[in-house]
């Protein structure tokens, strides 16, 4: 048996075909651009629908038993009822939903939404967009019968069933995070009908079977289910073999993000305010996303903008560095190239470096931002532990995970252990681990995890640098309030 995975991002969607053994069988990646609209950004969903129903048609004549997808968050569609569309999705990036934030602080509060919801106001979620689309375009809402992510939306196209896992469902700002429910409560307040929402599954569930239809027209021969997906971070966690409480995965890529997984919510309001969630996860258990907005990309600016680009006679984006690699300086890097995410929540904040002299060498310079984004993460661990948020070993995925030298200095920094996979593509590994539960190959994911998450790599903390990265650490705390008046 066959499985096959879909990862659909904002402007890139990949796909991997896995054996019930754990094989990587087939892969396939293809971009697309944003769609433009009266001078706006949208999510191009045409685009999305065209290449997913392309890569289904492509790895059909090898066969497989159902498809899972991941795919990014936040972003929806709205359908009438005769499934026109009538809005294009909304970067979560998009301001549009700002002023509708105020609406919730005042319909329901802060506090009362958090408890509920996992989420204090914010112009990202679905339902700030929401808002402003009833106040801008009336019209249109009025015609609105459906509001779809973009998962369950892939997933009513293939099926003609409209269903969302709990996590995903949480990124629209309306979820009851502990009932596993939208809220009825809130909807009510804001006079927006539960109806709009397709209903919420547990991660996993089998949805039910692809239509006869489009069998027919992708080549799929036999039998072929969908299994239900759920948000990319949710998916690349569970691929990275992240499914326990007291366990994480750092995604290192453009942005980091480290989600972490634990069993009891917390209920605090204060743990809302610094921007972290709480989302349902795997059965009992809740995760929430701890933010770097410049993760990788502090990098790839390092060497395309200050180095122009230079790399030496290496091929690898990490050999020319840290093929010289030498021992911590006094430099100290900020790294909110744009803007701090959590804990601080402020887009206005800049990075920095400190402590330059006329002896400092790009070698400094480099390893400086591996230790400030380190010490970053190190931060957010920190503030979330008195939550009860408390993380024993760690995962890496993404481009970052590729440099030795940067998951030595992150164990280093986290006092953690940090593991590597055989592929950074950990949302397609999570859904093939999905698919074979949900299809009876593996008993549960712990026996899943066992054939299809192979670990590469270990970096462990070493005591040659702590008293080195203990002292900047202690500054490094001190940078953002200290900086701060001259944003």
């Amino acid at each position: 048996m066959n499985f096959l995975s879909l990862d659909v991002g904002t402007t890139c969607c990949k796909c991997q075909l896995f054996s019930e053994k754990g094989e990587i069988l087939a892969y396939k990646s293809e971009e697309y651009p944003l769609a433009e609209q009266d001078g706006e950004s949208y999510v191009d969903i045409v685009g999305i629908c065209t290449r997913v129903f392309s890569m289904m048609k492509e790895m059909a004549p090898k066969g497989y038993a159902c498809v899972c997808i991941s795919s990014f968050g936040e972003s929806f569609v709205l359908l009438d009822k005769e499934d026109k569309l009538l809005f294009y999705p909304m970067l979560y990036t998009d301001p549009r939903g700002e002023e509708q934030t105020k609406i919730l602080r005042d319909e329901i509060g802060n506090e009362r939404l958090f408890a509920v919801t996992g989420t204090t106001p914010n112009a990202m979620y679905s339902v700030s967009k929401l808002l402003w689309i009833r106040e801008n375009r009336p019209k249109l809402y009025e015609r609105a019968d459906k509001l779809l992510l973009i998962c369950d939306y892939l997933g009513y196209l293939l099926t003609g069933e409209r269903v969302i896992d709990f996590s995903l469902a949480a990124r629209t700002g309306v979820f009851d995070v502990h009932e596993r429910k939208f809220s009825s409560e809130i909807l009510q307040a804001l006079g927006i009908s539960e109806t709009l929402f397709s209903r919420p599954m547990p991660t996993g569930s089998v949805v039910g079977e692809l239509r006869e239809s489009v069998r027919r027209e992708l080549g799929i021969r036999g039998s072929c289910k969908l299994v239900l997906g759920s948000h990319d971070q949710i998916c690349a966690t569970i691929g990275a073999g992240v499914i326990a409480g007291g366990e994480a995965a750092d995604g290192m890529g453009t942005v980091e993000c480290i989600t972490a997984v634990f069993d009891r919510a917390p209920t605090d309001l204060r743990f809302g305010e610094m921007g972290y969630c709480v989302v349902p996860f795997l059965k009992d258990f809740y995760c929430t996303y701890m933010f770097n907005y410049t993760s990788n990309v502090v990098v790839n600016w390092f060497r395309r903008d200050i180095l122009h680009g230079y790399q030496g006679n290496e091929t690898r984006q990490f050999a020319y560095l840290e093929g010289k690699d030498r021992a911590p300086t006094d430099v100290l890097m900020l790294p909110y190239l744009a803007g701090c995410a959590t804990p601080f929540q402020d887009r206005n904040a800049k990075g920095a470096f400190l402590n330059i002299t006329k002896e400092t060498t790009d070698l400094d310079l480099y390893r400086a931002i591996l230790e400030g984004t380190s010490f970053e993460m190190k931060l957010n661990l920190e503030a979330a532990r008195p939550f009860g948020i408390v993380v024993k070993e760690m995962t890496a995925t993404g481009g970052g995970a590729n440099s030795a030298l940067w998951l030595q200095i992150k164990s280093d920094i986290l006092g953690l252990p940090v593991r590597t996979l055989r592929s950074s593509e950990g949302g397609l590994c999570g859904c093939a681990m999905l698919s074979a539960t949900a299809m009876g190959v593996c008993r549960n994911l712990a026996d899943a995890r066992r054939i299809f998450v192979q670990y590469k790599d270990e970096y462990v903390p070493q005591d040659t640098y702590r008293a080195v990265y203990a002292d900047k650490y202690q500054k490094y705390g001190k940078l953002y309030q200290t900086l701060k008046e001259f944003y």
